[in-house]
């Protein structure tokens, strides 16, 4: 099976699929009031860390029509491992292989695990941390005491602005393929 290939961004959006080939509209769908994507790559300890708060988000609020999806990052990772990633995990949210960095550019994001969040109209509401788990590279906490992900999502629900709209999500930077002389990956 060939890797998802993802279509042009527009300015209405960019259409993807997922490694099922299943299409997604991004960054807003019709029917969902909101959108989460994760960026994550499957040998990330920190990402790898974060794969169950990831579902307790999405099936927390699944009733409520927002829309998780997961951006595996890493230009090298086989669908056959995004795969056994999601299996190793039991995640159930949409796997798309972003190794061209669509998504990323289109959020800004600069590793893994940080989240985007956008509303029902498409606009970026939030991007950062997931929580505070994380004090810096190495120093985790024993458990957060901020919980930035889940606040921005409760605000853009109830129609307020988000208070925090950037945090600095601490975990593995995001892998980029470097050009050749020739301008063509390695």
């Amino acid at each position: 099976m060939p890797i998802a290939i993802l279509a042009s961004l527009t300015l209405s959006g960019a259409a993807v699929s997922d490694i099922d080939g299943n299409r997604h509209r991004v960054p807003s769908e019709a029917g969902a009031t909101a959108t989460i994507i994760y960026f994550v790559t499957h040998d990330c300890p920190i990402s790898n860390r974060y794969m169950p708060e990831i579902s307790r988000i999405c099936d927390g609020h699944s009733s409520r029509a927002v829309r998780c999806l997961m951006a595996y990052v890493d230009p090298t990772v086989s669908v056959q491992e995004i795969r056994d990633h999601q299996a190793e995990y039991r995640s159930a949210q949409p796997a798309i292989h972003d190794g061209g960095h669509e998504l990323v550019e289109l959020a800004g994001a600069t590793v893994t695990p940080e989240a985007a969040l956008f509303d029902g109209a498409g606009s970026l509401v939030y991007r950062g941390r997931i929580d505070n788990l994380y004090a810096a590279l190495g120093t985790p906490r024993r458990r957060p005491t901020e919980r930035d992900l889940r606040n921005a999502l409760e605000e853009t629900l109830a129609g307020e602005p988000v208070s925090r709209p950037r945090t600095q999500a601490v975990g593995c930077f995001i892998p980029y393929l470097k050009p050749t002389k020739t301008g063509d990956p390695l």
